[in-house]
């Protein structure tokens, strides 16, 4: 061989080499990059009132959900949620932020607020945002996917679903309808979505209740005059 072709060869190794480097030099930085974090829960809201709880029931947790963009770690890292200002609920009193922790080899968090039932709730409704704000461990993720806002009343008021969901089982919504379903069916979580089988037996059985209350009491009668009925 020659001393070109030494040369020559000598080159091409030194290139390929420079090549595997540059790329595991890569594949560290993408690795090592800052790992990002959003709000998962859909709606990124949750308006919870006690009213349709017994008044035995003081206290309650509501979930929110996050998850990150980017690689799982093998520590726990901590999500940085700040109270925007503004908020009228009071932490340590209308409510309390449980741990806000990425479990380690987690994508996905679930963040608890225990929500207290004061006094002044049963004339008044309190809120507060959480925004999600960088730290060493996580950044902000989607600009429009950083805040959860949460109320608190204890005032009954119309479920946040009722016009995609109840509104097909029960029909226009009032107060002293929705206070009659609260008593014939023991139900307390409205804002949910329910099995198309829980909401028929739903149905039925407040059909069945408010035929039995016809009967014996006369029509019901709504807040507006009208007489409550279910489609």
């Amino acid at each position: 061989m020659t001393m070109k072709s030494i040369l020559k060869n000598g080159l091409a190794i030194l290139v390929i080499l420079s090549i595997i480097v540059s790329c595991s030099k890569d594949k560290t930085l993408l690795f090592d990059e800052s790992t990002a974090i959003y709000v998962y829960s859909l709606p990124d809201s949750t308006e919870y009132t006690f009213a349709t709880a017994p008044t035995s029931k003081v206290t309650d947790t509501v979930l929110m959900t996050y998850r990150i963009i980017g690689n799982a770690a093998p520590v726990d890292r901590a999500i940085n949620l700040v109270v925007r200002n503004g908020a009228t609920a009071k932490a340590g009193y209308h409510y309390k932020l449980g741990p806000a922790i990425v479990k380690a080899n987690e994508f996905a968090a679930t963040v608890p607020v225990y929500v207290y039932r004061k006094a002044g709730l049963k004339d008044s409704t309190v809120q507060v945002i959480f925004d999600i704000k960088d730290n060493t461990e996580l950044k902000a993720g989607f600009p429009t996917k950083l805040r959860y806002k949460l109320t608190i009343t204890d005032i009954l008021s119309k479920p946040t679903n009722w016009e995609t969901t109840w509104k097909n089982y029960f029909g226009e919504y009032s107060q002293v309808k929705f206070r009659f379903l609260l008593t014939v069916t023991g139900k307390t979580n409205w804002n949910s979505s329910p099995l198309p089988q829980d909401s028929r037996y739903l149905s039925q059985r407040a059909r069945n209740a408010l035929l039995e209350y016809n009967q014996q009491n006369g029509p019901l009668i709504d807040e507006n005059g009208a007489q409550v009925y279910f489609p």
